[in-house]
């Protein structure tokens, strides 16, 4: 490896440094809570999705929480969830006293599979969350329309598919309720914060009054995620990233070679005792203003990335890119490309100064901790050895030329 050659990061914080600098300086003084601001925001992302409502919350598993909450469901109901997502949605589902149930993944769309799913579905299910990842559409038409028909509540949950379509329509319109969560590394990141959208009058009424029912912002908890933010963007931003990152990362690799693999580093996996105080306070006014700042910008940004990965597929002809269905538009917020041993093929693209990591989200169906813990191969085996290709909108044509032949080199004999 030619230590004087650029280095390409897994990803990218998308806004720029200047803009991560004036966030904390934004963290520290603006006004919180101008109310007006939030709602216009609110309208602003309702338009854009196209549902009916919009209710912001501090993070999508409070809305979820919210959402779940107004169901009332009796104690020990089941909640199908997928075997991959964040910790902290599981947490959500136990604290109301709900079981959750786990339906394995199918390889080419990172979802559930709709053959099959019958027989995860017994009596005690009333709810299920349906999960899109890494910008990948599933054909959630089908899937939800199936799920709807058994009478179970649909959350659908976009926070890594905004703006992927299933033919015309959007993702985030199939859901009973559909959760997005604007955090650090999103196409749109709202310094966190999470978003609920629906067509239910009545379900928006309710989660209305959970989020009257908020404690007031932290303004220290903002300022952390605006620190946070802007050491990420510093991180990945060159020659910064080749001249000290990404040797941290190969020093990390030595010396903590699970941290390293993964996106942003451990998690903790233990159970909650309680659900963290910090969940249920108000999604600010500094939030709605950055998002109805950097919404403009989101399709532009997809545009560049999807176009990156169109290359990598017509290039890399050997690698097994998920498929997904023929109407998908997918927007890759990540490129997951399963590898026989993601270790091994993170140090292959090291040495070609390519940085790549797997996701951080959690393998939540194989938690001690937590009920009905199961076997999930195809899930285990996306969430062990599914590598994320950097494909992010500033890198060169160079790049992805280098890019594409380090790709080839990892699947050489099958091309």
């Amino acid at each position: 490896m030619n230590p004087l050659r650029k280095k390409i990061p897994r990803g990218v914080i998308y806004h720029s440094l200047s803009q991560s600098f004036r966030y904390l300086f934004l963290s520290l003084l603006a006004p919180l809570e101008e109310k007006d601001r939030v709602e216009d925001w609110e309208r602003t992302f309702t338009g854009y999705i196209g549902r009916r409502h919009a209710v912001a919350f501090p993070f999508a598993r409070t809305a979820i929480h919210a959402a779940l909450k107004t169901l009332d469901l009796p104690e020990g109901s089941q909640v199908l969830m997928p075997p991959i997502t964040i910790k902290g949605i599981l947490d959500a589902v136990v604290d109301l006293g709900l079981v959750p149930v786990y339906a394995d993944l199918d390889p080419a769309t990172a979802c559930f599979r709709r053959e099959g799913l019958e027989e995860k579905l017994g009596p005690q299910v009333r709810v299920a969350l349906v999960t899109p990842l890494f910008g990948l559409v599933p054909d959630l038409e089908d899937l939800c329309a199936f799920l709807k028909g058994r009478g179970l509540f649909v959350i659908e949950d976009f926070s890594q598919c905004l703006n992927g379509r299933l033919s015309e329509r959007k993702v985030g319109t199939f859901g009973d309720l559909s959760v997005y969560s604007s955090s650090s590394i999103k196409t749109l990141d709202t310094l966190g914060g999470g978003m609920a959208v629906t067509d239910d009058d009545a379900l928006a009424a309710k989660l209305r009054r959970a989020q009257e029912g908020l404690a007031p912002p932290s303004r220290g908890w903002l300022v952390r995620k605006a620190w946070t933010n802007l050491v990420r963007n510093l991180a990945t931003t060159q020659p910064f990233f080749s001249i000290f990152t990404f040797p941290f990362l190969r020093l990390l690799e030595w010396k903590d070679p699970e941290a390293a693999l993964k996106q942003t580093g451990h998690r903790a996996k233990g159970r909650l005792k309680a659900l963290p105080d910090l969940w249920f306070r108000r999604y600010t006014s500094l939030q709605a203003r950055i998002g109805k700042e950097r919404l403009p910008w989101v399709e532009a940004i997809d545009r560049s990335r999807v176009a990156h990965v169109d290359f990598l597929k017509r290039h890399c002809p050997g690698a097994p890119f998920p498929a997904t269905t023929p109407v998908s538009r997918n927007v890759y917020w990540q490129l997951i490309l399963p590898v026989p041993d993601a270790r091994a093929a993170q140090r292959a693209l090291a040495r070609e100064g390519i940085d790549s990591a797997t996701s951080s989200l959690e393998l939540i169906s194989d938690l001690p901790d937590y009920p009905n813990a199961a076997p999930m191969p195809e899930a285990e085996r996306l969430y062990h050895h599914g590598l994320f290709i950097p494909c992010f909108p500033h890198l060169t044509d160079e790049d992805m030329e280098r890019i594409a032949g380090a790709v080839r080199s990892l699947f050489k004999d099958r091309s």
